[in-house]
């Protein structure tokens, strides 16, 4: 499969490898939305059996992350902007606690973490290194939710965020919004540093916001990529 980038995952059974390794790969647009595959495609550029890729299928599928249609086969679902405002409204919600927490106590080797993490985003800046910095941002945010002893709700978060990252990475791989992005998380551990909590409700609708005219640049640039029903949501967004 030319347009798959063998992402691999260390786990402890070939189940949780291959769907770790397609998740990923979903998420980062190596399997693009739309994109037909099949379980012997997937097991061959794996080097595993049949049988723990249709068992990751079966996950991915209840996920929303794969669809199957009589005909047609297995596909990459399309991304749904209803999933992606879901996401967006829960991380809103918790992430301004969760910087309220990190505000009034943070561990000073994390403060160290998010540094160093910032300064690796300011090198991807400059290359044009997107895929890696959507990377640093996943990391940077989960650093966070660890500094405060959270970091269990950030592996549920993460879970039902496919599309919002989905998304995510589109707006970097586009260059949309890059330098904000870097720019945002920038402020946030200033605002944790100086514990300056006034500002933690506008950085996080600032950073998390989805409803805006780059959403339908993306769409212009992938229209193919969108799930577009009839339904008064996804008329909302485009």
């Amino acid at each position: 499969m030319s347009n798959f980038h063998l992402i691999r995952k260390q786990s402890s059974s070939a189940r949780e490898a291959a769907y770790k390794s397609l998740k990923t790969n979903i998420i980062l647009l190596h399997l693009k939305p739309g994109q037909v595959i099949t379980e012997q495609q997937i097991a061959e550029t794996l080097s595993v059996s049949r049988t723990p890729v249709r068992e990751a299928f079966i996950k991915l599928a209840h996920e929303g992350l794969l669809e199957t249609y009589p005909q047609k086969g297995t596909m990459v679902s399309l991304i749904d902007m209803e999933r992606v405002e879901e996401a967006r409204f829960m991380r809103r919600i918790l992430e301004k606690e969760i910087l309220r927490l990190a505000c009034q106590q943070f561990p000073e080797e994390l403060v160290f973490e998010l540094r160093s993490n910032l300064a690796l985003q300011e090198i991807c800046l400059e290359e044009k290194n997107f895929l890696r910095l959507f990377e640093l941002d996943e990391d940077f945010h989960r650093i966070i939710y660890r500094g405060c002893n959270k970091e269990r709700i950030w592996d549920l978060v993460s879970q039902i965020s496919a599309d919002f990252k989905r998304i995510r990475v589109l707006k970097l791989s586009s260059s949309i919004n890059v330098k904000e992005v870097v720019k945002q998380h920038q402020e946030i551990l200033s605002t944790i540093l100086k514990q300056e909590t006034s500002r933690i409700d506008n950085l996080v609708e600032e950073h998390l916001h989805t409803r805006d005219s780059k959403l339908k640049s993306l769409y212009k640039l992938y229209p193919e990529y969108f799930k577009t029903g009839g339904d008064k949501e996804s008329k909302s967004f485009f």
